[in-house]
């Protein structure tokens, strides 16, 4: 970091005490991904940066705990857990952090080349929307799976990260089109935890979990396409976990078994059952006691 930004300790701060810093950093090739702990500290842009030449770089910070402060000629910001913004490394700044755990992504112009304008009038800036909190949970999953990637899955999802960055940060109509698999993915994955934690709830419709997750009806239908809609899905997800119940105890009631899984009546329940799995529920218990007494 020498040749891009002056790091020194917070004021007051021995040398003794040591500066303590963990993370870990994967090129993606068109962005550069970075996570991890480090000590609170001052820092400044270096005077002159990579020997006077420009530094066509943005970092994107993702604040998970601690805070950041920084300014510049024009802005000033102060950031919690929770924030997203961007610094141009072109740009004279200084600021300072108290210990912090975060997400930092290099994003290089070459990969952000058609978006470059909107990215320099948003730096230094605390970015917000629902758009961001998509790609704030899209980074964060992204870190999990880092460590399980091939060098050719890491260079695709590094393209697939730039655009969805670019399509979360700039709303134009084609490049929120490039990234549409992306942003389906992340809204699907959000709305399928949702519904695993709530499926004993009677009331889990697509109009709540759209507004719980603060995502439009269409966004959310678009996204569980592919799995037959959403009212389809929570439909097989309730029965399967009936299904499951019903095998592993098979001594309880179908009643019982429908109202634990968010069905209110054990009549629609037995319906659906049958068209699920060709067996009504009652069959499916007593071949399971069956099954259980002959082992």
């Amino acid at each position: 970091m020498a040749s891009l930004v002056d790091v020194a300790p917070p004021e007051g701060h021995s040398p003794a005490q040591g500066f303590e810093v963990e993370y870990l950093t994967c090129n993606m090739a068109d962005v550069v991904f970075t996570s991890g702990r480090f000590a609170a500290q001052t820092f400044a842009r270096a005077t002159q940066p990579s020997q006077g030449t420009p530094v066509d770089i943005w970092w994107l910070f993702r604040v998970r705990a601690g805070e950041a402060r920084f300014e510049t000629a024009e802005r000033r910001i102060h950031a919690g857990p929770g924030a997203l913004f961007l610094i141009s490394l072109d740009d004279d700044f200084r600021g300072s952090i108290t210990n912090y755990d975060g997400l930092l992504m290099a994003l290089p112009r070459r990969s952000f080349a058609g978006v470059a304008d909107q990215l320099g009038e948003i730096s230094n800036v605390l970015l917000s929307g629902n758009l961001i909190e998509l790609l704030t949970d899209y980074l964060d999953r992204l870190e999990t799976r880092l460590i399980l990637m091939s060098p050719e899955e890491l260079r695709q999802a590094g393209r697939a990260t730039a655009q969805m960055i670019s399509a979360c940060i700039q709303l134009s109509s084609d490049r929120l089109e490039q990234a549409r698999g992306a942003i389906e993915s992340v809204l699907f994955e959000r709305a399928r935890l949702y519904i695993e934690t709530h499926l004993g709830d009677f009331d889990l419709t697509p109009d709540r979990i759209a507004q719980k997750l603060k995502i439009s009806r269409s966004n959310l239908y678009r996204a569980f396409e592919s799995v037959g809609g959403v009212a389809g899905y929570i439909m097989r997800k309730r029965l399967h976990a009936a299904y499951a119940e019903l095998v592993g105890s098979p001594d309880r009631q179908v009643q019982e078994v429908a109202y634990r899984h968010g069905f209110k009546l054990a009549s629609d329940f037995t319906r659906a059952f049958r068209r699920e799995f060709g067996v009504s529920p009652r069959e499916m218990r007593e071949h399971a006691r069956r099954t259980s007494s002959a082992s």
